[in-house]
This record gives structure tokens, sequence and C-alpha cells, in this order.
């Protein structure tokens, strides 16, 4: 499990929150949401903001109108913390 403290907090399931917490996905959940990211020629990363917020909603728990609250500097840590559990090496 990993932990991200957001700047600014959110309401999930009518309660604030400071920090989410990422369980690991599954091969079921990369079956059925796709990378989170696109890998480009020049080897650089791509995340996929799209399919981050479906990963953000499963590993995390939370309904996807905390995701649509959240601030983009920390949807875009979310996005790399989510990207983190696949890209280990």
């Amino acid at each position: 499990m990993k932990e991200l403290e957001l700047k600014h907090p959110v309401t999930a399931h009518g309660e604030t929150v400071s920090v989410l917490e990422f369980n690991e996905p599954t091969g079921k959940d990369v079956r059925e949401l796709g990378y989170p990211y696109q890998m480009n020629q020049d080897e650089s990363i791509k995340l996929q903001a799209h399919i981050i917020a479906k990963y953000i909603v499963k590993l995390a728990s939370v309904p996807l109108s905390t995701v649509d609250q959240m601030s983009p500097a920390d949807l875009n840590s979310a996005g790399w913390l989510v990207a983190g559990f696949f890209l280990q090496g």
C-alpha cells in the first residue's frame, strides 16, 4: 500500500480526506483498465489521465466524484504514484 498526502483535501464518502491510500493493482485490474501510461519512441512516458482516474477510483476506493475534485497537482502526483506500480525496476 502507498499513501499520497493531498495538498488540497477532497470529499470522499461524505468525509473530508487529506490522504489517499492506494492498494497495489492486480493483473485483473490491468486487464480491465489497461496500462495507465503510454511509452513513446523516445522512451518518454505520457500518463493517460482517463485511465489514471479509473485506477484512483479502484486502488484508493474513492468515487469518481472525488477524483474530479482533485487539484491538477494532486492528480499529477496520484498519476505518478499509480504509474510507479508499473515502472518498478
